[in-house]
């Protein structure tokens, strides 16, 4: 058995909920299919129902109206398909009266070759010449999916993914530039961005851009007398070179939840090993989805309240799909971008979202920009409001804030089954969730320290221990596949840290000393 035991950790950021809200799929408010800020706006109480503390707005900022030449053209404009100033500083102000933070999205990794930066990188404009990444020759077109594209006016070759020129994070130029407009977002109101910092090329340069822009951050918001501001670092990386990105108030997202499939025994080794490469007095930001899948396509339906639940019991901050919480799918791109150039690339996890079951789901008067969900009917808003996946998200994110959640964890998989216990504080609390595709047994008496019987809080959709049924913790408890329970009971016996944890975090902080003479 495994046990590791979360501190107090500092600031205000690391137990908080975030919402991730896809302005292109949330809510359209003039009848063109695509959704829009003040969409956003009128929908924005919504996300505080869900039990969120603040929201993660996709990228806004300005983009190629013409889709052969796709990418940013702008990183401190808002693409007028979105709104304009004003219908941002509206959003803000709700948000504001909602008590809810407002990140924004920002892809620091590439531009549009009709961008400025482009073009006064191409003719080699004095103190532009390096922003873009040139060659004189073609590398390896396999490296990181990079192809090298040629360019007549500065007579070299430009690094592209996607057809979208990729900037050089190592230039200081470009992390001048992208200081100055982390800014102006700030002094707008955001409380932080999230970037994406991923630069394959030489991920050195990625860790210390990030590092840059989070001094930056502290920076602005002092001079602007705002809050404290957080920067998270949305990475595809394996943990072991993502964990590099961690820093003062630097956090990154971590995809433990979001890749293939995983049984109890594959999660727990994965959530684990999430944990460990966290610096002290740190935690990773969980997050239910990622721009791969949603968990109801990915897991399946009778899975989704099982991943809901974990991530937000989990130690440390998560982050909501828009639409998780409703269980809703991936949609089918039997067609997608229609006639008109849209500013986000078509995908399957960025369907619209469903607000009823209506035939645009209460999205937009129009044609939407994305088919529907192929769930759309049964998974949607109106329906899900008062009950099932919803109820879930919204109980346990209530639960997190209760005097109940304590500051100590412990993950195992007892069988099929994933157990999560959080003890410390005035009760104790533990998950066990089936992630397998048997039904299950599982002796929940083999967790030293727990009570004899204990109250299911919250169970997942179709559970036979619904909510105030009392579980006798010395029998067995039958799971079928997907069912997860969260139940409460009196504090734990063994407590909180005795004289071994002291001894383990002694070791721990001793480690941490010496490993500083090993880091480069």
């Amino acid at each position: 058995m495994t046990v590791m035991l979360a501190k107090s950790v500092s600031g205000g950021w690391n137990n908080t909920i975030y919402y991730k809200l896809l302005v292109d799929s949330f809510k359209d408010s003039d009848g063109d299919g695509l959704g829009d800020l003040i969409g956003a706006t009128k929908q924005l109480s919504y996300i505080r129902a869900v039990g969120a503390d603040a929201v993660i707005l996709s990228p806004i900022n300005a983009k190629s109206p013409d889709c052969d030449h796709p990418g940013t053209v702008g990183f401190t404009e808002i693409d007028q398909r979105y709104g304009d100033e004003d219908a941002l500083k509206k959003l803000i102000e709700k948000s504001r009266k909602l008590d809810l933070k407002l990140l924004v999205s920002v892809d620091v990794r590439s531009i549009s070759t009709l961008s400025e930066w482009f073009n006064l990188s191409a003719a080699k404009t004095l103190g532009y010449e390096d922003w873009v990444i040139w060659r004189d020759s073609p590398e390896d077109p396999t490296i990181d999916g990079v192809e090298w594209l040629w360019n007549n006016i500065r007579n070299s070759y430009s690094a592209s993914i996607n057809n979208e020129t990729q900037l050089n994070l190592c230039s200081d130029g470009v992390t001048e530039a992208f200081r100055r407009a982390q800014c102006v977002w700030l002094h707008r109101g955001f409380a932080g961005l999230v970037l994406s910092p991923d630069f394959t090329i030489n991920h050195e340069c990625g860790v210390k851009f990030v590092q840059k822009m989070a001094t930056n951050a502290l920076s602005c918001t002092r001079a602007a007398n705002n809050e404290k501001p957080i920067t998270l670092a949305d990475t595809a990386f394996e943990i072991e070179t993502a964990a590099m990105y961690y820093g003062d108030r630097v956090n990154i997202i971590s995809n433990a939840l979001t890749g293939p499939v995983r049984t109890s025994p594959s999660l727990a080794v994965a959530l684990h090993t999430e944990l460990v490469y966290c610096p002290q007095d740190m935690t990773p930001t969980w997050r239910t989805s990622s721009s791969d899948s949603r968990v109801a396509s990915r897991y399946g339906s009778e899975f989704v309240d099982a991943i809901n639940i974990i991530s937000l019991f989990l130690p440390g901050a998560t982050i909501i799909q828009q639409g998780d919480e409703l269980g809703a799918a991936d949609t089918l791109l039997e067609w997608a971008t229609a006639n008109k150039c849209w500013p986000t690339l078509a995908a399957p996890f960025a369907a619209p979202f469903p607000w009823d079951d209506s035939p645009t789901a209460g999205f937009t008067s129009g044609e939407s920009w994305l088919p529907l969900a192929p769930n759309y009917r049964y998974a949607n808003a109106k329906i899900e409001f008062a009950n099932e996946h919803f109820g879930v998200v919204r109980a346990v994110a209530a639960l997190r804030k209760s005097p109940a959640f304590g500051p100590h964890y412990e993950i195992k998989r007892i069988e099929d089954a994933l157990v999560i216990l959080r003890w410390g504080a005035i009760g104790s609390l533990l998950v066990v969730s089936n992630l397998g595709h048997r039904n299950s047994e599982i002796q929940l008496s083999k967790i030293s320290g727990l009570p004899n019987e204990m109250t299911a809080a919250v169970s997942s959709g179709g559970s036979s221990s619904s909510t105030g049924v009392n579980i006798n913790m010395n029998k067995l408890l039958k799971l079928v596949p997907g069912e997860t329970i969260l139940m409460a009971g009196p504090p734990r016996q063994c407590g909180g840290p005795g004289p071994v944890d002291k001894i383990a975090n002694k070791l721990s902080e001793g480690w941490q000393k010496i490993n500083k003479y090993f880091t480069v």
